[in-house]
């Protein structure tokens, strides 16, 4: 159970991620949806307060105008250093690179990034079989195997792990299903 002084905590990381979108979001998906989804299931699955703050948090980096201080002089430091951990560097080109970088400082940052970084996967991977091309589908399944094989030392334990392997058959099918 949680503390009603963490929950309006957490309630203000959803009021923040809202204003950040509102005001200088800029991806046509339903982002704000998605990281509400991504906080929640951490929040559900009962994650420490700072990693389910990182959960609304994640995407901030990559789709609005906040930067990484800001988050740090609103949330402190362990919510930007993993947010920081699960965005995109915007200077790798290629897609699978980008992927694998952010996956490989979500795993040296530790347990917390990973989660998170976990949370985004499994939320996102409902709409991987959606992709423009099927070299990105190909690079869809192979990110969340990548993902899986090398996270298993820091989340293993963890519920969100197991729900991830289990979903990698599913999202094959998908895949396979719409390339036939």
């Amino acid at each position: 159970m949680r503390s009603k002084a963490e929950d309006e905590e957490i309630e203000r990381a959803m009021q923040y991620l809202v204003h950040a979108f509102e005001s200088s979001g800029d991806n046509p998906k339903p982002v704000i949806l998605h990281s509400t989804r991504v906080g929640m299931d951490l929040y559900d699955r009962g994650y420490e307060e700072h990693v389910v703050i990182a959960g609304f948090l994640h995407d901030l980096l990559e789709d609005t105008d906040v930067t990484a201080d800001e988050i740090r002089s609103t949330f402190g430091e362990t919510v930007a250093e993993i947010v920081e951990a699960a965005s995109f560097d915007e200077s790798i080109d290629d897609y699978l690179e980008r992927c694998y970088d952010i996956y490989d400082r979500c795993f040296e940052s530790g347990r917390d990034a990973v989660a998170v970084k976990a949370a985004d996967l499994l939320d996102n991977s409902d709409y991987y079989h959606l992709g423009e091309s099927e070299e990105l589908r190909a690079d869809q399944i192979e990110k969340m195997r990548y993902f899986i094989d090398r996270s298993e030392p820091y989340i293993g334990e963890d519920g969100i792990h197991r729900e991830l392997e289990e979903k990698l058959p599913v999202v094959k099918e998908r895949i396979e299903s719409r390339e036939r």
